[in-house]
């Protein structure tokens, strides 16, 4: 630092001299607090750009990690604000997830205790359903629409040919397995029962009942796992039959403009239409199958009457109406004959009476 800056005459005024005292000369601690300053100055001019940003960032961070600590705050309150629910807490016990939104209320739990206990009870049902293939086999066969006796009957241990036990001396056994084998492949009575002789003749019996019995046991074990197959076809097929009919049905309806002599409008048709077909009660009955047993007897008679005579609703009312005039005919003709017989009467009367000889007196 030059000497000169330090002290300089031009910076002398007339307020530093003191009378009496000549030039008052500046205190140690005052010089050095004005040689602290100039080289403060000094080192601040000669900080490069960089420097003096990095400086002023410096002085900056106190307000950025106020800013940081505002927005960690506002985090937190919005985590608070997640806090978990009874709801939630229960599902994540029971360890299910579930899509729809509950309210955490106790109507909110109930509508949440019943959707989950559905779904436990379907996985309990799947759980004993796999660790129980044979009561899947039977539960899919009567959900088909199988009937259960016959499930029952083809897996029934008794009649299952793998399982039998052919003793040497069973003759009667031996001979009702070859019955059935060769009946099965489309032999009459008569060859089987020479066929059985000439086994029995020839001590092959129980030889020939052993391979029986293993064909036939194939055959079973074929038949078991086509079970719920087939009985699946067959519900396809009927419900593919219903449709087919319905249809039939539907489109009678739509384009026809009477049905046997009566005509329905077209206002009406839709309604009929569903009237025979839609389902009204959890039994599958239509509004038409409820109706038809509610009827009273004349009624049931009545439709059936006119089932026996084809339902031609024409010749019946033109019998109806021939009938109907007919007995107004006859009406007619009674009361005329009546009024033929009274006037009669009256002139038999008047002819008897002699009006010349009446006596008028009381």
């Amino acid at each position: 630092m030059d000497t000169n800056e330090k002290i300089q005459l031009d910076d002398i005024t007339f307020d530093d001299v003191i009378a009496g005292d000549g030039i008052a000369t500046a205190s140690p601690v005052e010089e050095l607090d004005k040689i602290e300053e100039i080289e403060v100055k000094e080192e601040v001019q000669n900080k490069t750009t960089d420097e003096l940003e990095d400086i002023e960032e410096s002085v900056e961070e106190p307000e950025v990690k106020e800013n940081k600590v505002e927005d960690t705050s506002e985090e937190d309150i919005d985590e608070d604000s997640d806090d978990p629910t009874v709801i939630s807490e229960v599902l994540s016990k029971l360890g299910y997830e579930v899509d729809a939104d509950y309210e955490d209320t106790s109507d909110g739990l109930a509508d949440m205790t019943k959707d989950v206990a559905s779904r436990m009870a379907d996985d309990r049902i799947d759980e004993v359903m796999e660790a129980f293939p044979l009561v899947k086999k039977h539960l899919e066969y009567v959900l088909a629409g199988g009937q259960s006796e016959n499930f029952m009957q083809a897996y029934d241990p008794n009649l299952d040919y793998n399982k039998m036990e052919l003793a040497q001396d069973d003759v009667r056994s031996q001979k009702a397995i070859l019955s059935d084998y060769f009946s099965q492949k489309g032999h009459d009575k008569s060859f089987i029962k020479e066929m059985l002789e000439d086994y029995a003749d020839a001590g092959k019996l129980h030889a020939k009942a052993e391979q029986a019995k293993d064909a036939l046991g194939k055959v079973q074990t074929k038949q078991k796992e086509r079970l719920v197959d087939q009985q699946r076809q067959e519900l396809a097929s009927q419900q593919k039959e219903q449709q087919t009919f319905w249809d039939e049905v539907a489109n009678t309806i739509q384009e026809s403009k009477e049905f046997a002599g009566l005509q329905v409008p077209e206002r009406e048709k839709s309604k009929f239409f569903n009237y025979l077909s839609k389902p009204v009660s959890d039994n599958g009955y239509t509004q038409r199958d409820v109706d038809h047993s509610k009827a009273d007897m004349e009624v049931k008679l009545a439709i059936d009457y006119l089932m026996y005579k084809g339902f031609n609703l024409k010749d019946i009312i033109n019998t109806k109406a021939k009938t109907k005039a007919t007995k107004s005919l006859r009406d007619k003709i009674s009361k005329n004959e009546e009024g033929v017989k009274s006037a009669r009467k009256a002139t038999r009367r008047t002819k008897n009476v002699d009006l010349d000889n009446l006596d008028l007196t009381i």
